[in-house]
């Protein structure tokens, strides 16, 4: 299965005068399932936009099997067999797996849907996948995974031969990722063609064949995988070799009363639940998913009613019952889902890193515009947000700068605690660093950070101490010769 299934030579694309593809040779084979990565703003979105028709190029030609292809929409692309399955899933939760499947593409006769048929064609299209799922079910009970899944069901329905996957693991716990992992490869051999987009380097070598990588509309690499390391394509993605951060500097005296405790905190999550952490110290939370490192956050933050137990800031006990109470005292929190949780989209940056603190602005409901623009411009050049200015939507920011603006309204308030749930996830590289070091700068000046993270290298290597959480309880404490290794041994 060597035949080439996309042939694409010097595309270009610009926006508004900018380029953002600068004639991209790209190549995927038959069978192949080929990794494209890069940092945010690289091109990857408007190359997989362009081969699935849904921007058209300035320049450049693109064949697909050999014949040469003008996609005015992603209608002609499906057409030609690529179909591609977007990060956002496209299902509706209250219809069917089989409803769900075919909502596009099911011909019925006399304008009525024979549901008994459209059930069996449903089975066969998972039955190639190999995925046994209940075509009667209602997507909404579904698993992330099994929802993941569905939505490849759909490009296979669609007769797909090659699929865009679009950061397809996202939201999915290890086994999920596995399941994923098995349905690519038998697609793989039944001669499908995988685009795979990932910020996750590590799969690459799991699952990915062959790897390209863009920098600043460039194609910088396309190499088989066995024939590179993690290393290099970081250097790659990056354009040099990063220096590697092991050693944030901060400096932490257990000896002094601790600025953030928990005291045997009980809810209906946890149990018992105790830990410090101090001034300038970053303390970091691992487990798997639903293991309560989520719900030790939400405690904190007044989210999550606590039953018994105590929590103190600077030695003395509050109660927090509410996120305003929180707030008052000094604490915030990166949520996990920043779009949902953290933003609101249609919202300026500067509303955004303000709606904190309207009520201190505007203590006689006028806003103080000038102590507001003040503080947002200060905010934007601290973190180094990339935007176009304070009134730019949020919604068009990169991943990393939508990351930067939650960070930044935690910050507006003055919190000398901050609570983070997996802030680095689903950004790139550059942006993952750029947050880590605004995260060491404020805990190294004297604030306190509680750091929940899926990647445990990131724990590793940044938190002072650590805390192992299992099923609602603190089930251990690492500090010394803290290791990935070591991590992912501890938390099963």
């Amino acid at each position: 299965m060597n035949k080439i299934a996309i042939q694409a030579r010097g595309l270009t694309k610009s926006f508004d005068g900018n380029a953002v593809l600068k004639g991209v040779d790209f190549t995927l084979r038959q069978g192949e399932v080929h990794a494209i990565v890069g940092q945010n703003g690289a091109g990857k979105s408007t190359l997989m936009k362009l081969l699935n028709g849904f921007y058209q190029r300035d320049a450049g030609q693109l064949e697909v099997f050999g014949k040469v292809v003008d996609f005015q929409s992603p209608r002609d692309a499906r057409a030609a067999g690529i179909v591609m399955v977007y990060q956002d899933l496209s299902l509706v939760a209250t219809m069917s797996v089989a409803e769900n499947l075919f909502m596009a593409n099911w011909q019925g006769s006399w304008g009525l849907v024979d549901h008994a048929a459209m059930e069996q064609a449903t089975l066969a299209v998972l039955a190639k996948m190999g995925v046994t799922l209940d075509p009667r079910q209602a997507v909404g009970e579904l698993t992330m995974g099994q929802q993941q899944l569905l939505e490849i069901a759909k490009a296979i329905s669609q007769e797909a031969k090659m699929i865009i996957l679009d950061e397809p693991t996202a939201s999915l716990s290890d086994m999920e990722i596995e399941k994923l992992f098995t349905v690519v490869k038998r697609l793989k051999s039944q001669g499908v063609s995988i685009i795979y987009i990932t910020h996750y380097l590590r799969d690459i070598f799991k699952i990915c064949d062959t790897v390209s990588v863009l920098r600043d509309g460039h194609l910088v690499r396309s190499s088989p995988v066995l024939s590179t390391n993690l290393e290099a394509l970081v250097a790659d993605m990056l354009g040099h070799h990063r220096q590697a951060n092991e050693n944030w500097q901060r400096n932490v005296n257990t000896k002094q009363t601790p600025l953030l405790e928990l005291r045997n905190v009980v809810t209906t999550a946890l149990n018992e639940v105790s830990f410090a952490v101090y001034p300038g110290q970053v303390v970091g939370l691992a487990g798997l998913l639903g293991s309560g490192r989520t719900e030790i956050l939400q405690a904190i933050f007044g989210l999550d009613t606590i039953a018994s137990g105590q929590i103190l800031l600077d030695g003395e006990e509050v109660k927090i019952r509410t996120p305003k109470d929180a707030i008052k005292l000094g604490i915030n929190l990166v949520p996990e889902d920043r779009r949902s949780q953290g933003l609101v989209l249609d919202f300026s940056v500067s509303d955004n890193m303000l709606m904190s603190l309207f009520d201190k602005l505007a203590p006689n409901l006028l806003i103080d515009e000038v102590r507001s623009r003040e503080l947002v411009e200060s905010l934007i050049k601290r973190l180094h947000v990339k935007t176009s200015g304070p009134e730019q939507q949020v919604r068009f920011l990169s991943g990393g700068n939508q990351q930067k603006v939650v960070i930044a309204k935690c910050m507006s308030t003055g919190a000398r605690i901050m609570l983070l749930d997996d802030p680095t996830f689903g950004i790139d590289l550059s942006s993952k660093y750029e947050i880590m070091r605004i995260v060491n700068e404020y805990a190294a000046a004297g604030n306190a950070v509680v750091f929940v993270s899926s990647e445990y290298s990131e724990i590793a290597s940044f938190c002072d101490s650590t805390y192992i959480v299992n099923k609602g309880r603190i089930a251990g404490q690492m500090s010394e010769g803290l290791s990935e290794e070591r991590l992912l041994a501890a938390v099963q």
